[in-house]
């Protein structure tokens, strides 16, 4: 027996994240058909694109979707598929509100739900998510927190499922959603050939290896304000909180005080973070050796680099250079990055799916 699926397409959304779902979903039914010796013709996926009020919606750049039905019209379904918000998350939602009752009252009726990216807010609002975890973009992250305080944020992972309910990390996560929708619903060979056939690299590894720091910059105390850019101008690294603290005339405890407060770091964090950031870039940027840029970021001790560099990052710097390396291509020709197992889902911290709960209906 098959599912039926709806991926919701909302105004200003990411039409990726819609159209993209739909296309591997309705590809792989199909496949998952004839793997079994089965009719293609009745594939396991039966795919609709659903909006929240006409049929047809205008996506993020002014881009028009032609959806096969609404929301008022679907009583009953399978699965429900919310993309991406593309720019102001929170007036995005505020413009597609309909659609958080209808998620619910389609999860309450017995359909899985499963979110991209940015898609993981509608969930967040409808209460499906309170107690259990969770990631979304990881720019969107701290919003993310305080708006939804009983949502315990994996903010590393790409996908993490709570049996009946997945989230996904950034808008492209898709890819990898995707194929695990497919393997959780048709196995892992039907899995495999899809992952072949749209060339989805499923051990891309943690979000965080892709986030980049935020300066923490939005707040009015100018002494702090001082104390971070003295401490993203220095070539030479800030010897100790305490000379950090003297810079800006504060004692070293009503520094760090107020650092923490202003920033959400606490000194020393903030130094390593904009250290590692620099050490990112140089590592994007050239062939230098890692002990190397260890020394020119601040870090005598390269094993102490590597320790730092991996639990802000998710990833070795060797590890980082060899993923960025798909993004910097040498000589014009790009160089193919990825294990080439098409579908193996690592277990434990840092993998690409995180299963929190009881695992999914099996049909």
């Amino acid at each position: 027996m098959g599912l039926d699926v709806c991926v919701l397409v909302m105004d200003g959304c990411a039409s990726l994240a819609s159209i993209g779902p739909m296309d591997i979903l309705s590809t792989a039914g199909r496949m998952h058909a004839q793997l079994r010796g089965e009719d293609p013709a009745d594939p396991f996926f039966r795919v609709r694109l659903v909006s929240t009020t006409a049929d047809t919606v205008v996506s993020a750049n002014n881009y028009s979707v032609h959806c096969h039905t609404t929301i008022d019209k679907v009583r009953k379904t399978d699965l429900v598929i919310i993309p991406a918000f593309d720019g102001d998350v929170l007036a995005q939602m505020q413009g597609n509100r309909a659609c958080i009752p209808w998620v619910r009252r389609m999860h309450d009726n017995g359909a899985d739900v499963a979110s991209v990216c940015t898609g993981a807010f509608v969930l967040a609002e409808a209460g499906l998510l309170d107690g259990k975890r969770a990631t979304t973009h990881w720019m969107a992250q701290d919003l993310f927190t305080q708006r939804y305080p009983k949502v315990s944020l994996a903010p590393e992972q790409i996908v993490v499922d709570n049996g009946r309910i997945c989230t996904s990390g950034g808008a492209t996560s898709f890819l990898t959603l995707t194929a695990y929708l497919v393997e959780k619903y048709c196995g892992s060979e039907t899995a495999r050939f899809v992952a072949k056939v749209f060339l989805i690299d499923v051990n891309k590894g943690p979000q965080t290896a892709y986030a980049i720091f935020s300066t923490q910059k939005n707040h009015s105390d100018s002494a702090i304000l001082e104390a971070q850019a003295f401490i993203e101008r220095q070539q030479a690294p800030v010897h100790s909180v305490t000379d950090l603290a003297a810079e800006v005339a504060m004692s070293k405890r009503n520094f760090i005080r107020r650092f923490k407060s202003a920033t959400g770091n606490t000194p020393m964090e903030y130094i390593q973070r904009v250290r590692v950031e620099s050490a990112k870039h140089a590592l994007e940027g050239g062939d230098d050796p890692v002990d190397s840029i260890a020394s020119r970021t601040g870090y005598d001790d390269a094993g102490s680099f590597r320790k730092i560099f991996k639990r802000l990052t998710g990833v070795s710097p060797i590890e980082y250079r060899r993923r960025s390396r798909f993004y910097h291509t040498a000589g014009g020709a790009p160089r193919a990055v990825g294990r080439s197992s098409p579908l193996t889902v690592p277990r434990g911290t840092g993998s690409p799916v995180v299963r929190a709960g009881a695992p999914g209906r099996s049909r």
